[in-house]
């Protein structure tokens, strides 16, 4: 099952995207948080109602507005989940990349975008570089939460683009490197597009079994498979669980492979366009606009 949100009117509305259609979801919910927020994990009642002709066709995907899926009410990030995107930074594996994952949060609200709206970058942007990742949408309230039981608490899965700004302009007077946060680097408005749709775990028979492949106007930057992971999807949850309280949509974003323009010199530009596929879950595209 493909889950979507699409806006009609600047209202943003719930669908089910089936063979390229999207049919209104909003015969029994709200939105997709308010779906997910009230069934957590059994959602097969879509499927019935799909199958009964309850839901009405709204039109073709390619030819709505889609918004992000959802708006979480945390978006939680992991840094340095793959060794070799560790090791083009100039590092190396070090115990501590595997004693615990790097985690850490920002704003979802501005940040998110949709397939097809865009990455826009301001005047002051440097070094504007992407970054394709696996995001896991959370489906129950979980807290202590075994590795082996997290398959249990997901909903699904989309893709995500950990924009970031490699030199931001507004800490460029400060002299001391630790004061290099994420929140500076990764919390500009539109620097998180999400989508284009999730894909409900049902489908996914294993996410450490799953390519992310990143071009940038036609050229690939990232080509890895989820299994080079140092943590798993399901060692992230138990973890995360361990300290705080995992709600229905809290979106995860689960780190970026090798490839990114940091490594290369291949930043992102006006003009330029990004797509980003995983297997099952479609790809998302977002156009990059100076402004």
């Amino acid at each position: 099952m493909k889950l979507l949100s699409y806006s009609d009117n600047g209202v943003t509305l719930p669908g089910l995207l089936v063979d390229k259609f999207v049919y209104s979801l909003s015969p029994l919910c709200q939105s997709i948080l308010d779906l997910i927020d009230k069934n957590n994990t059994s959602l097969s009642f879509v499927d019935q109602a799909f199958a009964d002709g309850n839901l009405p066709q709204v039109g073709r995907f390619e030819e709505l507005h889609i918004k992000p899926p959802l708006q979480p009410r945390k978006l939680l990030s992991v840094a340095g989940n793959f060794v070799a995107h560790i090791e083009e930074g100039g590092g190396k594996l070090e115990p501590e990349h595997t004693q615990a994952p790097w985690i850490f949060c920002v704003p979802p609200t501005q940040l998110m975008v949709g397939h097809k709206e865009e990455i826009r970058l301001i005047a002051e942007s440097r070094q504007i570089d992407y970054e394709g990742e696996l995001a896991v949408v959370i489906g129950r309230k979980a807290k202590r939460v075994s590795a082996t039981q997290a398959s249990e608490y997901i909903a699904g899965y989309t893709i995500y683009n950990d924009v970031s700004e490699r030199k931001p302009h507004m800490i460029e007077h400060v002299d001391q490197p630790r004061q290099l946060s994420f929140w500076y680097t990764k919390s500009f408005d539109t620097f998180g597009p999400t989508g284009p749709y999730i894909t409900t775990a049902d489908e996914i028979a294993d996410p450490q079994d799953l390519t992310i492949r990143v071009e940038v106007s036609g050229e690939e930057r990232q080509n890895c498979s989820t299994q080079q992971m140092i943590f798993t999807v399901y060692q992230l949850i138990e973890f995360l669980t361990k300290f705080l309280t995992l709600e229905p949509g809290d979106i995860i974003t689960t780190g970026t492979p090798a490839g990114v323009g940091s490594a290369t010199g291949k930043f992102l530009k006006g003009g330029d366009i990004v797509r980003i596929h995983i297997d099952h879950l479609g790809t998302l595209e977002n156009p990059v606009i100076q402004t």
